[in-house]
């Protein structure tokens, strides 16, 4: 098939050479045409869009939408998509949900021994050998979110803790054991000592984490969110953390970014970062080869003819109007 590829929206850490890779990789697909600007379409030509968490689809012309066969999004993230967006567009939306899946997890999970167990390097052979920390074999975790990364982090921290419970409204079935619990409750938030954040900003994920749930939990409790900053009540957490000295959290998101200089810097145990728990050094080829991929496979399939074939294969990454969840 024929298609024009453009690219709706760039990130700060996407330069000249990415886009030069993109467009060399992207053409590299028979029939593929990568344009730059809007200058350059041919009108007849069928659009493959590729949109970020800066992108507003309901604010794309609807000539271009009308036009549109397929849509990319390699983010994990969609809370830029309404679901009037999704219900309305006549073509696939994918999302990039397996390119930062990995460093996320990976960044949570370095949060969480960072802060459990640091290791300080002995100038000299310490006789008592001591190293006083708090063992993950005695915490209660309270994850939120059964997604790709809550998967992740799920596996890789139920050897080690004493207990993690799931809260997610939309797990899977086969994921659907004792642990997943689908509603909130005082029961599951009682003395939990990590609370871990992978899930999407929703109407009932906005602010769930206020001073109503923070009072709950144990005071030298751990947080950590690499998902959403809405999904926390900023200013309740640092009154929170400010009364509770041996608590901690690890942000990496915020209700307003970037965030402003100073931001929570009176509050000694927030540690944070710039929305970077999905960024590594071989990012931009990832993002790149995925769209190749999935590009690749919508062509194969729509030269046979076979649209419910490509959405079969890739239907873990759709965006769709049920999938507006929880993860």
């Amino acid at each position: 098939m024929k298609a024009q590829v453009y690219r709706t929206n760039s990130s700060s850490y996407q330069d000249r050479s990415f886009f030069q890779k993109e467009k060399e990789l992207l053409e590299s697909i028979p029939g593929i045409t990568y344009i730059k600007s809007l200058t350059e379409i041919q009108p007849e030509i069928p659009f493959i869009l590729i949109t970020n968490t800066h992108t507003q689809p309901q604010e794309l012309p609807s000539t271009l939408l009308e036009k549109t066969v397929l849509l990319v999004h390699p983010n994990s993230g969609h809370d830029n998509f309404s679901k009037e967006f999704v219900q309305s567009a006549k073509f696939p939306v994918v999302l990039g949900n397996p390119i930062r899946s990995n460093p996320v997890a990976e960044y949570i999970l370095s949060c969480i021994f960072h802060h459990f167990t640091p290791i300080k390097p002995h100038a000299y052979w310490s006789e008592d050998r001591k190293w006083d920390r708090k063992l993950l074999r005695d915490q209660r975790v309270l994850l939120f979110g059964m997604g790709l990364i809550g998967k992740m982090v799920f596996q890789s921290l139920s050897p080690l803790c004493q207990e993690i419970v799931v809260v997610d409204p939309y797990a899977e079935g086969n994921f659907n054991h004792a642990q997943i619990k689908r509603e909130l409750s005082d029961d599951i938030l009682k003395d939990k000592t990590i609370v871990i954040v992978c899930a999407s900003l929703t109407e009932s994920s906005k602010a769930m984490i206020d001073q109503n749930f923070l009072k709950k939990i144990s005071p030298e409790a751990l947080i950590v969110n690499a998902a959403r900053g809405e999904i926390i009540q900023e200013q309740e957490l640092s009154a929170w953390l400010r009364k509770n000295e041996n608590a901690r959290a690890y942000l990496d998101v915020f209700q307003e970014e970037p965030f402003r200089p100073g931001h929570m810097s009176d509050v000694r145990n927030a540690s944070k970062t710039s929305h970077i728990a999905g960024v590594h050094a071989n990012l931009g080829d990832d993002i790149i080869e995925y769209e190749r991929r999935i590009i690749q496979d919508f062509c194969d399939f729509t030269d046979k003819n076979d649209l419910d074939g490509f959405k079969n294969k890739h239907k873990d990454l759709l965006l769709t109007e049920d999938s507006i969840n929880f993860h």
